[in-house]
Order: C-alpha cells, then sequence, then structure tokens
C-alpha cells in the first residue's frame, strides 16, 4: 500500500479506494493532503483493458464466443482490476498537471 509522502503513514485499502474517487484526500494521520500521482490512472486502464479487449475479440470473432459472455467477462474483470489497483497507486504532495 501507498505510504503518505509527508509522514510516512501506510494507507489502507479502503482510504486508497476513496482517494482514486476523489482525486485527493487529507492524510489520516497528518491531515497534508495527498494525491493520486497524474498518469498513473490512464496507463493503468490501458494496461488493464487493452488485454481484455485483444483476447475477448479474438474469442468471440474465432470461437464464435456470444457478446453476452464477453460483456460479462469484463465487468468481472473490471471489477477485479478496481479491487487491486490501490496496490498499485502512488502518492504525491501535490497536484500535478498532466
Amino acid at each position: 500500500m501507498p505510504h503518505c509522502q509527508n509522514c510516512g503513514f501506510r494507507w489502507t485499502w479502503s482510504d486508497m479506494i476513496l482517494v482514486a474517487f476523489k482525486g485527493n484526500m487529507p492524510c489520516p494521520n497528518c491531515r497534508k493532503d495527498q494525491y493520486v500521482q497524474s498518469g498513473r490512472n490512464l496507463f493503468g486502464a490501458f494496461l488493464v483493458v487493452m488485454p481484455f479487449v485483444l483476447l475477448f475479440s479474438y474469442l468471440t470473432s474465432d470461437f464464435g464466443f456470444s457478446w453476452l459472455l464477453a460483456i460479462t467477462g469484463f465487468m468481472f474483470y473490471m471489477t477485479l482490476g478496481t479491487l487491486a489497483g490501490p496496490f498499485f497507486y502512488k502518492l504525491s504532495n501535490t497536484k500535478k498537471r498532466s
């Protein structure tokens, strides 16, 4: 889990889910605002979505998988990605423009 860049406090998984949706949050320990580093969300989304899109596009075209199965699989895959995301976030003291 990420650490506060100001005091080194280790954030919990649930705190990281909140900061990911809000964009910033004060550290539970020192109360200094922490931000998810710019660009990590887009890169992470690309790494999560592209393999899925390529795999299911191949499976639906060559093996006759239904699109309903592909969409259900995609929803499951994205849920897992959202739950695992906080383990890969980095925090920053400043809001950086991308």
